[in-house]
């Protein structure tokens, strides 16, 4: 968290540099990225960070540095990055910034309605994700600067408190300068879970962020280690923490790690559209790019669109009336999130983490019925359903 005390100072010394790059058109620019903190942090003089791949840039706060995620995936228009405080430590925060970069993206973000602020002299809409929408309370920024959709968070307990400071951090933000020519950055060895825990200030614990899975496992058929993830899958018993090791961070870490995309906020159940009462809301993954993503319902719930594969999300819900064709709301529930890493005729296996401390691999039925296909949930629970997986077009498999 920034301290006010050096708010002042900081803002003239963005200001400043922020000049100076507007005058100088040879300036090289900067990503941001979700949550791995492997790689060693890179900020640049003056500190400000240039993308390696993308070319944007950002003026960092004094002290901060900047950890990139290239994908290990080619995707050759987005990248991501980790902003990193000198306080991480002690307030255990994240904040990651996504860009999506193409001449399709105007038009992409003009489908997300009116902005509703400005961050620097981009067009922005805020959808922050704060207690009861999420576990851990989010900032969410979304701008468009020139052909760069960027999506932006700040996650912590205390995120409400940031949003000036937040604004203040992306309005710094430029785009890659003309000539901008990609420089090749390995992406960074995977995470071990004790890794990710030190990172955030936690020690080390003889259960919670107990290594369950390694990013070579062998999971059933079809498995983990065939989809070679490049993170870590970790117990979440006994956890301290609002986000770390939850259901929704493991898939997170892997949409960030394979494919340097951008952290998506709030609870697993809100990822996917859900109802409330009788009206239907835009899950959270609708904060990214129009034609980045796609949906489909399980059978169960509607007409599927496609067939489930590995690499897509798996969303389940919990309602207060889980029959076919439901609009009766969500109940307080978070729901719950898989990644999918193997299809075969009769079953979808998954991975996941904060579900129990043996079924962190899971096989789960698939029917082929007239309206798609159809996934059983095994939990037990009573109001749980299957909504449906989200697929990015990121995800290329066959």
């Amino acid at each position: 968290m920034l301290r006010r005390r050096r708010a002042a100072q900081a803002h003239l010394a963005v200001l400043a540099m922020l000049a100076l790059a507007v005058l100088l058109s040879a300036c090289a620019h900067y990503t941001p990225m979700p949550m791995r903190l492997t790689p060693t942090p890179t900020s640049m003089p003056g500190n400000r960070y240039v993308d390696a791949k993308l070319g944007f840039s950002l003026a960092l706060p004094p002290g901060w540095s900047a950890s990139p995620e290239p994908g290990l995936r080619n995707t050759p228009h987005t990248s991501a990055v980790t902003l990193i405080s000198p306080d991480e430590q002690t307030i255990h925060q994240q904040v990651v910034i996504g860009v999506f970069e193409s001449s399709a993206m105007p038009a992409a973000f003009a489908l997300r309605g009116t902005p509703t602020m400005q961050i620097g002299p981009y067009p922005a809409i805020s959808d922050d994700r704060m207690h009861g929408v999420a576990r851990a309370p989010c900032l969410v920024r979304l701008f468009l600067a020139h052909d760069d959709y960027v999506m932006a968070t700040w996650c912590a307990g205390d995120a409400a408190t940031n949003a000036s400071d937040f604004d203040h951090l992306l309005s710094t933000y430029l785009p890659a300068a003309p000539g901008f020519v990609p420089h090749a950055q390995p992406a960074p060895a995977p995470q071990t879970c004790a890794q990710r825990e030190g990172a955030l200030g936690y020690a080390a614990n003889a259960q919670w962020g107990r290594t369950l899975a390694g990013p070579t496992a062998a999971a059933p058929a079809l498995g983990w280690g065939a989809e070679q993830p490049g993170i870590y899958v970790c117990s979440n018993e006994g956890s301290p923490d609002l986000y770390l090791f939850q259901c929704t961070e493991l898939v997170n870490q892997f949409l960030y790690a394979q494919w340097a995309l951008p952290h998506i906020p709030g609870n697993a159940a809100r990822y996917f559209d859900y109802y409330q009462g009788s009206q239907l809301h835009p899950g959270v993954i609708r904060d990214f790019p129009a034609g980045t993503y796609q949906l489909s319902s399980d059978a169960s719930q509607g007409t599927s669109a496609f067939r489930p594969q590995p690499g897509d999300l798996l969303i389940f819900q919990d309602v207060n009336n889980p029959r076919a064709g439901w609009i009766s709301g969500l109940t307080t529930s978070p729901g719950h999130i898989a990644l999918i890493v193997g299809v075969d005729a009769a079953h979808v296996y998954v991975a996941q983490e904060n579900y129990n401390e043996t079924q962190y691999f899971l096989a789960l039925p698939l029917a082929t019925v007239a309206n798609g296909w159809q996934i059983t949930d095994l939990s037990g629970l009573p109001n749980r359903i299957v909504r449906g997986w989200i697929r990015l077009s990121a995800n290329a498999l066959a």
